[in-house]
């Protein structure tokens, strides 16, 4: 009798997942395709999104975005309609970073890049996908940092700063979405382990940032992904306009 309550409730999560349409805005690289792979994997109807298609997505479907024109959102938007009259989650898995440089080299041509691609194209991609939210009562998960929660290693402050700005955007929306039924939260993990990462910092930095994390070492891309999947899931019904920290102890917030 258990194996089969078993059984009757894994084919009714299965039902359930595949019935779950997600949007992952940036989910052409790095965590945002990851956690794609991962959900894929676990029969979640994935659509990514970015500027150019990635290569072995053979099972997830593609849809072309760029987060820093508001008519390329619009149009993005309008075609997931097309196709889909509601979104049950969306997650936005966008961001880039400047080199750590003192404030007086300051260069405001970046900053402005920065924030288009950080900030700004976030809060676009919520205007837009927001009809399609609410029919779903949907949920959003927005990739913060641990940034956002103190300071950054080795990124400069136009990082730091926009990733508080991400804050306050969850903050405000889940208060203004909750009667839509909207659930809107933020995911602080810290470094993750990205070919990006691998490419681009020394084994031996990484082995210095892992000294100072309790858990001690760097975070996994499916350690993400499994955090994501419960907050944009109808398994989470009480949860908005919090902050989950994933950092292996590096910030302490309990």
């Amino acid at each position: 009798m258990y194996f089969m309550y078993i059984l009757k409730k894994k084919r009714k999560m299965l039902k359930m997942n595949l019935q779950s349409k997600i949007f992952i805005v940036g989910g052409t690289s790095g965590i945002g395709l990851a956690t794609a792979k991962y959900l894929s994997s676990k029969d979640y109807d994935v659509l990514v999104g970015g500027r150019l298609k990635p290569e072995g997505i053979a099972n997830i479907s593609f849809q072309k975005i760029d987060v820093r024109e508001e008519k390329s959102v619009k149009e993005c938007f309008d075609n997931i309609s097309r196709h889909w009259n509601a979104l049950d989650s969306l997650i936005y898995s966008v961001g880039i970073t400047t080199p750590k440089i003192p404030i007086n080299e300051f260069d405001v041509s970046s900053w402005n890049n920065l924030v288009s691609t950080n900030v700004t194209g976030a809060i676009i991609c919520l205007k837009y996908s927001y009809p399609l939210l609410k029919a779903a009562r949907g949920r959003v998960a927005i990739i913060n940092s641990v940034a956002g929660r103190t300071f950054s290693q080795l990124s400069g402050l136009e990082y730091t700063v926009s990733k508080a700005a991400l804050s306050g955007l969850v903050r405000q929306l889940s208060i203004e979405w909750a009667q839509d039924g909207i659930l809107i939260n933020s995911l602080y993990p810290s470094m993750t382990r990205t070919p990006m990462l691998d490419k681009n910092v020394k084994p031996e930095v990484l082995d210095k940032i892992c000294e100072t994390i309790p858990l001690g070492r760097i975070a996994e891309t499916e350690d993400i992904a499994k955090a994501l999947e419960f907050l944009i899931s109808k398994s989470n019904s009480y949860m908005t306009g919090c902050g989950l920290d994933l950092n292996g102890g590096l910030f302490l917030n309990g």
